[in-house]
């Protein structure tokens, strides 16, 4: 008891925040399986925007076949494991269409994003286009990714305005 009051109020009220932090990340990373993201790149933006497919690899949609929420071009080396994703034949024209669609809906600083879609090792297995640019990417097995849906990234424009969206 002696020892808690040198501490002081202060003391205290810091060593309970760390303790909290401490159990809370342990919890995070005890409990984490390997997986891979996101990766923003500008290029790809321009890749997608100017309606530009790429050879070798397999386009799909999360969302409304009009204005979809995500798409991800896949390279063919992997295999998407899903039930979310609706796969794509597209040609360059349903490609522009989609972006053109994508980006009607764009206010303020809430944009649509682009960048490579890492698997867990660090591996570029596709790339991304959508205004959520949180996404997690499993590989369960060689060769299969599994994408998981995209999310806003708390407290972004995008995440803001959904909430509203949802009053």
């Amino acid at each position: 008891m002696k020892g808690l009051m040198l501490l002081g109020k202060r003391g205290i009220w810091w060593g309970f925040i760390l303790l909290v932090v401490g159990i809370l990340c342990n919890g995070c990373a005890g409990n984490s399986i390997p997986s891979g993201g996101l990766h923003k790149r500008l290029a790809i933006s321009k890749l997608f925007e100017s309606g530009i497919l790429l050879p070798d690899h397999t386009y799909y949609i999360e969302g409304s076949e009009i204005e979809p929420d995500a798409i991800i071009a896949l390279s063919n080396s992997y295999q998407l494991q899903t039930k979310l994703w609706s796969k794509k034949n597209w040609t360059e024209e349903n490609l522009k269409k989609a972006v053109f669609w994508m980006q009607t809906g764009q206010f303020g600083f809430c944009t649509v994003k682009a960048g490579l879609l890492l698997a867990p090792d660090g591996q570029q297995v596709g790339v991304w286009y959508s205004k959520k640019e949180r996404g997690i990417i499993r590989q369960p097995a060689e060769g299969v990714v599994e994408v998981y849906p995209f999310r806003h990234l708390p407290g972004s424009p995008c995440w803001k305005e959904t909430l509203i969206d949802e009053l």
